[in-house]
């Protein structure tokens, strides 16, 4: 039944004092309630477009994403706050409604149409103001708060208005209100899955927020029919009525209710940032895990209020005192959720983008969703207590809403900047947690009001809810943190059998990420280091990751010697960075990353050939989102090098659109080299295609290199390039530091530079014939789901074919334009050695046939040293662990027989294995490696002597039968018995 307040309205108002029957009551709240339904799908929609084009427009550094957040909760903010005033009181409830729904749609698709073309019109301010940063940001904000103001404060009046509905005036307001609210919540539950899951694919950006436009444009449509059969005239209300909220000298605002409000926006916006955190540790950073994840906070809220809906419909005053209760619970429950976070259920090697959805779900549930059910509970059940104290529902509505909108605005802010990298998510939560307890003490009083036996029943609850939550304090294992930071370590510290390689040297818990930096070593030495990401390995120094990543300023090196401005979009471990300094003309170099940790964790690398590259002076840091600093960078540059995120990453799929990639060549001077990622082993087929196709379009002059490997390297030349003479290309070999480095990474001559091509413009051309480019608009193109390996794999096969190889190589029409035409007489040999290490690598081979190859045909020292299991940073750690002791310790004589057979010392590798064999550490294979190299020494009679004393252990298989007729056709091996 309605208050006393409620029913002086209706005396003020005018209208009939007997209310409505319950069935037209429920009718009404149902049409409604359907009515928010298509508003939260809608509005949620907007929301994710607005704040995915916005940082396009304005970018995504963590200080701007915290600026367009701040933008649109400020627009939200300003909506509430008009409706907490009386002015709009001239209007009826449903066609201003209807009128609010039409401005969201128009200006919220608009937004969406405009927004991408913004950010090239506002270029040459970004460039003008590039030197003055706190200016340049101030004026971000500004911006994108104008912009997001009209369709972000009209979402924020819709539901303060929609409640002055005059049937609804009539009703239970904590009946109505929670069910208001919830219906529209479950609405943005829709939205997030829909959009994501299937509009943005389907349609792309511009077409979601044509549905999202129909969604809201819908519910004004229902919002004015229901008004034209049911009536609108009751809303109309005498301008001179007082506005309740006014700060008259009679009148006191129920402050402790309005900063109860704030406060628990604000802790659970806190948690939601936490939650997330901690949830990819453990779920990868996609899109798609991001949309579950909001689609179960949002659930559990909208739930939440239904369930205060149907309380309120039986017992309307029983939530009003229960207020301290359910923060309390809420505090509990934000502990022992996490307490209890099932996270054994993900196995530690399960790869992060194979999760279903309805593991991630689960995940979800289990941490957020009780606390969500019970902000859920909380919202309808302090505008109730508001209101009863107001009397005025729409007021009571928009100034509840301002207060916990305002401080859902601080609360990402605070989590970002100061809990998370401050005390870390762990004390954040609890930090929460004890928030929600202490927001308890300011409405607890207001039990008073109630009978004696009911205040003593209240009293008992809370007094056991406080000694649960400082009981579950007292015990809380304060070191449960290291367990989930362990979980996401734990596969890049051992092996598939088990065995511990590894360990963490520091953790960083950043303002947007959790960063670890695991170490390897070998023989005691640092051998590699690798930066891992929440759970995902974003960037490595071992072997295979230095061959790739130096390649990234090697090739634009060698076909552009002259370069001396490089920007380098991302650090990672510093290796790209590394190489470019290397080269003497190199005279500057920017290095963006949008992390500060990566930066920061650069001092704790260590080993015996390495220097910190941003000691360099030359090296200039910055921390900024690199397409934007693209956008507004006024300088242009030699070489563009790229190896950002992996595509499927959250946020890295606008690094790989067309309209990236023509920033880009923007930014380059002319004759300027681009080099960008592809990793194909990270991609479907059909997606690889979709970015080989976006990079095409941006650089006509585009083509693909590759070592034998699915790192591929697209490069782009801004014009036709020039041609490179043979003196100029091998300069690069001849100066000590670029030259060591590039022998070290197994490109030892100019030749095997050339090898690693795999196309040019006109395969590419080929290829993705037919293909859509991965756009800004269109970003589904790359989609969440995991990739096919065996389809990769098949993909790459096709190109590290070597004669093909070749053959594309002879054709092509860069390689015409800038190779030296001298070099390409003796490149087959190179194309071969590829071909044989990926296949190697990726479906086996027979290992001494493959060896014999690379001694007796190629001079190279790489390829022997990987078939034997070595490279050349494990070789030098042995060689210097080596030169400690007489004897060489046993654990480095592969590494160094390895090395002695990369330096053709046949007779210091047999040394080598006659000492092995001498100490009794000697196996099967070693047998057979011995008996080989015994006879490409010209020492038959060794080998067969040799083979007849381990004849009975050598058991006849199809490896034995090749080796024997190898030998015995080669150099007239005599095999035994």
């Amino acid at each position: 039944m309605p208050n006393s307040a409620d029913n002086k309205c209706v005396h003020t108002l005018g209208v009939p004092l007997h209310p409505p029957s319950n069935l037209d009551a429920r009718v009404r709240i149902v049409i409604l309630s359907g009515i928010l339904f298509l508003s939260g799908i809608g509005a949620l929609i907007f929301e994710t477009l607005w704040l995915r084009l916005s940082g396009l427009a304005f970018g995504n550094s963590i200080w701007a994403a915290a600026l367009i957040l701040s933008s649109f909760m400020a627009g939200l903010a300003l909506g509430n706050a008009i409706a907490a005033s009386s002015r709009v009181r001239r209007w009826r409830p449903l066609h201003f409604y209807a009128l609010l729904e039409v401005l969201v749609a128009f200006f919220g698709c608009t937004i969406v149409f405009g927004l991408p073309l913004l950010g090239g019109l506002m270029r040459p301010v970004w460039q003008m103001l590039w030197n003055y940063q706190p200016t340049l940001l101030g004026l971000r904000f500004i911006l994108s708060f104008l912009i997001l103001l009209v369709p972000t404060t009209a979402m924020g009046l819709t539901l303060p208005v929609l409640i002055e509905d005059p049937v609804l005036r009539r009703t239970n307001f904590g009946h109505t209100i929670g069910f208001l609210y919830g219906s529209n919540t479950l609405g943005a539950v829709a939205g997030a899955v829909l959009g994501e899951g299937y509009l943005i694919g389907a349609f792309g950006l511009r077409g979601t927020s044509l549905a999202a436009g129909l969604a809201v444009c819908l519910a004004a449509g229902i919002a004015l029919l229901t008004a034209g059969i049911g009536g609108d005239r009751g809303a109309l209300i005498p301008e001179e009525r007082t506005f309740p909220l006014r700060l008259e000298v009679s009148y006191r605002p129920p402050w402790r209710l309005l900063f109860v409000s704030f406060g628990t926006g604000c802790i659970f916006l806190c948690l939601e940032l936490i939650w997330f955190r901690f949830l990819r540790l453990y779920v990868a950073s996609s899109p798609t895990a991001f949309a579950i994840m909001l689609a179960v906070v949002l659930a559990g809220i909208g739930l939440g209020s239904i369930a205060a809906s149907a309380i309120y419909q039986r017992r309307s005053a029983r939530l009003n005192h229960l207020l301290p209760v359910l923060l309390l619970v809420a505090a509990i429950s934000a502990l022992l959720s996490y307490l209890f976070f099932p996270g054994e259920l993900i196995q530690a090697r399960t790869g992060l983008f194979g999760l279903r959805w309805w593991q991630i779900a689960l995940l979800s549930i289990a941490l957020m969703f009780p606390v969500a059910l019970l902000s859920g509970i909380l919202f309808p059940s302090i505008v109730t207590n508001v209101q009863a104290s107001v009397g005025d529902r729409m007021n009571s509505t928009g100034i509840t809403t301002l207060f916990n909108t305002a401080g859902a605005a601080v609360g990402p802010l605070l989590a970002s900047f100061v809990l998370l990298p401050g005390i870390g998510y762990q004390w954040s939560l609890i930090l929460c947690a004890a928030g929600y307890a202490l927001l308890s003490i300011l409405v607890t009083d207001r039990a008073g009001c109630v009978l004696a036996r009911t205040l003593s029943r209240i009293g008992l609850v809370v007094a056991g809810l406080w000694t649960a939550v400082i009981l579950i304090l007292v015990i809380f294992p304060y070191r449960r943190a290291e367990a989930h930071f362990a979980h996401a370590s734990h596969p890049f510290e051992v092996d598939d059998q088990g065995d511990v390689l590894a360990h963490v040297v520091k953790k960083i818990e950043g303002t947007a990420d959790t960063w670890q930096l695991v170490r390897r070593d070998l023989f005691g030495e640092p051998y590699y280091y690798r930066l891992v990401s929440n759970a995902f390995s974003m960037s490595a120094t071992n072997p295979y990751g230095q061959r790739y990543m130096r390649l990234f300023a090697y090739l634009p090196l060698a076909f552009r010697p002259e370069s001396e401005d490089v920007l380098l979009i991302c650090y990672g471990c510093g290796v790209t960075a590394d190489a470019f300094l290397r080269s003497s003309h190199v005279k500057r170099i920017d290095v963006v990353d949008i992390s500060k940790e990566v930066f920061a964790l650069a001092d704790f690398y260590s080993s015996t050939n390495y220097s910190n590259p941003l000691r360099d002076p030359r090296l200039h840091p910055v921390v900024q989102d690199g397409r934007f600093f693209l956008q507004a960078t006024p300088r242009q540059y030699d070489v563009i090098s790229g190896e950002p995120p992996p595509p499927k990453t959250a946020g890295s799929v606008n690094l790989y659109t067309e309209e990236f990639f023509s920033l880009m060549n923007s930014r380059l001077k002319e004759g300027g080299i681009a080099t960008f990622w592809l990793p194909i082993n990270q991609l479907k087929v059909d997606e690889a295609k979709a970015i080989l196709r976006a990079f095409h379009n941006a650089f006509p002059n585009a083509s693909v290199w590759a070592s034998s490997n699915q790192d591929w390297i697209m490069m782009g030349i801004k014009g036709p390039g020039r041609s490179i003479s043979e003196k100029e290309i091998r300069r690069l070999w001849s100066e000590p530091a670029t030259g060591a480095d590039l022998r070290r990474i197994g490109i030892e001559v100019p030749q095997e530079l050339g090898a690693l091509f795999l196309m040019g413009g006109e395969e590419i051309d080929r290829i993705t014939h037919g293909v859509a480019p991965l756009s800004d608009i269109y970003p589904k193109r790359l989609t969440d789901e995991p990739w096919d390996e065996e389809a990769s794999h098949r993909f790459a096969t096709t190109y590290m074919e070597s004669l093909p190889a070749l053959q594309r190589f002879l054709d092509s029409s860069l390689v015409a334009a800038v190779w030296p035409e001298a070099l390409n007489a003796s490149m087959e040999s190179f194309f071969v050695v590829r071909e044989s290490r990926y296949l190697s690598e990726t479906i086996g081979s027979n290992k001494l046939a493959e060896l014999d190859l690379y001694l007796r045909h190629s001079g190279l020292r790489l390829p022997v040293l990987e078939v034997l299991g070595s490279d050349g940073f494990r070789l030098a750690i042995a060689e210097r662990v080596a030169k400690k002791s007489q004897t060489p310790p046993l654990e480095t004589m592969r590494d160094l027989i390895a090395g002695a057979l990369a330096q053709r010392d046949i007779g210091g590798a047999i040394r080598l294995l006659e000492s092995e064999k001498d100490r009794g550490v000697f196996s099967l294979n070693d047998t057979f490696l011995l008996t080989y190299l015994y006879c490409l020494n010209g020492s038959v009679k060794k080998a067969e002597a040799l083979a007849a004393a381990n004849a009975d252990s050598i058991k006849k298989d199809w490896f034995v039968d090749w080796l024997w007729e190898k030998l015995e056709t080669d150099f007239g091996f005599h095999p035994p018995g």
